[in-house]
């Protein structure tokens, strides 16, 4: 007699169920989604090239400050590519087992480089104890002077890890120069449930840079 009442309960519960909020892009990875992503990265060619780009946005240099150049979003799909066609000998079994257990998160990379009015030295003013100005090499701990942000919709995520690595170019007789930084978020990836994201920057001189990112376009 109840038979009919509970199968409508029953199917109503699987509809709700699949109807939850998840994550905007396939997380954890299915095999079969670990195994596309091993065979993409092991092609090494235009075709992984061109669909790696779409997880990277190039923004316009300003007209004064610091450049936040680039910025790279990495779901856990495209890191499976990039991480395949970086291994000498690999399988597709090995990547199954990565794409269940060690690929939990969106790696975000923010790229900046000196600029002519925010360069490696820093022009310090004339003071009581000197008459002319000073000048002083920028710390490879710039980066700490910015605000990194990374939203989904319009909710703050909390990056599990932030770290920066300066970024210097060298020369045969010159020594090094500090040019800029990459600095890298670590953000879980269940946290994502919008189909939007976005990556926001605060520089020293109080310019906002924002990238923006369609996540139902990306897998």
């Amino acid at each position: 007699m109840h038979t009919p009442t509970r199968s409508c309960l029953a199917l109503l519960a699987v509809f709700l169920f699949a109807a939850a909020p998840g994550s905007a892009f396939e997380f954890p990875l299915s095999d079969s989604a670990s195994r596309a992503a091993y065979f993409l990265g092991q092609r090494r060619d235009l075709s992984m090239g061109e669909f790696l780009a779409r997880y990277s946005k190039h923004l316009p240099a300003p007209k004064s400050g610091p450049y936040v150049s680039d910025v790279l979003f990495l779901t856990p799909f495209a890191q499976l590519v990039q991480y395949s066609s970086r291994q000498g000998i690999y399988s597709a079994q090995q990547a199954e087992l990565d794409g269940r257990t060690k690929i939990t998160t969106v790696e975000v990379t923010v790229y900046i480089y000196f600029t002519e009015t925010y360069g490696a030295y820093i022009v310090e003013a004339a003071n009581s104890r000197s008459s002319t100005p000073g000048v002083r090499l920028r710390s490879p701990d710039f980066w700490r002077d910015f605000t990194y942000k990374v939203l989904g919709g319009d909710e703050l995520l909390e990056p599990a890890e932030l770290y920066g690595e300066p970024q210097y170019r060298c020369v045969d007789e010159g020594g090094c120069l500090l040019i800029g930084a990459e600095i890298h978020l670590s953000v879980p990836a269940e946290l994502f449930t919008s189909d939007s994201a976005f990556v926001e920057v605060s520089t020293p001189d109080d310019q906002l840079v924002t990238a923006e990112f369609n996540l139902a376009s990306l897998r």
